[in-house]
């Protein structure tokens, strides 16, 4: 695999925003964002992202 193939953008599926870091979807602005002004969106993208690892679906590389 070439070194470009690692890693590249992939959009943020609540601001539609391409991003490097993307967890369970969320761009770290959106996680920032959730965390200070929607508290409700936060903890269920905690949730969401709680069932992913516990899944096995999101592990590290």
């Amino acid at each position: 695999m070439a070194d470009d193939d690692i890693a590249g953008a992939v959009p943020c599926i609540r601001c539609s925003r391409d991003a490097l870091l993307n967890l369970a979807g969320r761009c770290a602005d959106c996680i920032g964002d959730m965390r200070l002004r929607n508290v409700e969106e936060h903890a269920a993208w905690r949730a969401e992202l709680a069932e992913l690892v516990r899944s096995g679906e999101l592990a590290g590389a």
